[in-house]
């Protein structure tokens, strides 16, 4: 019986892009030919550190009004957190994750569940702007974190955690991809949170193959 395999070693950058980015980490490992390198990946983590200063302007219609309502409402603690939130629920709609089948916000503030929100064709971020007009502002004062799993047409899932670091005034998000993902699949992904939200650093801090 042969020994079981070593897990892929994790993989920094100090940003998305460049020689040894996710973008372009050794994806095969250590030892593992051309045949290992085509096989999809059934989990995938990353772990992503977020610049402290806002976002640039978002182009999406949704996510504007979304950062406007957090506004209006004044729940300033969280209001990063929130605006943050729907970008990356867009950048994820934007892959192909439509379907949100659960979400939290820590310490408990009770968000409608996606399930009761009209039944119609829509991205995650329009459920999220939906849940808010239906919650109470000032409770979301105290969110230190958001997380959401959503899902695709096919069998892959995405579990998104969003953190508040308070000392530091900046975030953190983890993405656990399980499923079947090729890596095309994972890179679209990558691409499309770096484009809607103010990337630091990131790693790779596990991954398995099929």
């Amino acid at each position: 019986m042969s020994p079981p395999r070593p897990t892929g070693p994790a993989v920094s950058a100090p940003d998305l892009t460049g020689p040894t980015s996710i973008l372009n980490w050794p994806v095969a490992g250590p030892g593992k030919g051309r045949k290992a390198r085509a096989r999809p990946y059934s989990h995938v983590r990353l772990e992503i550190d977020l610049e402290p200063d806002a976002a640039p302007p978002s182009t999406s219609p949704i996510v504007r009004k979304l950062e406007a309502l957090v506004r209006e409402r004044e729940v300033v603690e969280s209001a990063d957190l929130l605006g943050l939130a729907g970008r990356l629920l867009h950048a994820l709609s934007a892959s192909g994750f439509t379907r949100v089948v659960a979400w939290s916000v820590e310490p408990d503030v009770a968000l409608p569940s996606p399930a009761t929100v009209r039944d119609r064709p829509r991205e995650p971020v329009g459920h999220l702007l939906d849940a808010l007009r239906q919650s109470k502002g000032p409770a979301l004062a105290t969110a230190r974190s958001f997380s959401v799993t959503l899902t695709e047409s096919g069998p892959n899932r995405v579990e998104a955690v969003l953190r508040r670091v308070h000392r530091e005034r900046r975030h953190s998000l983890t993405l656990d991809l399980r499923g079947t993902i090729p890596d095309a699949v994972l890179k679209d992904i990558v691409a499309a949170v770096r484009e809607r939200l103010p990337v630091r650093r990131s790693a790779v801090t596990a991954y398995a193959r099929h």
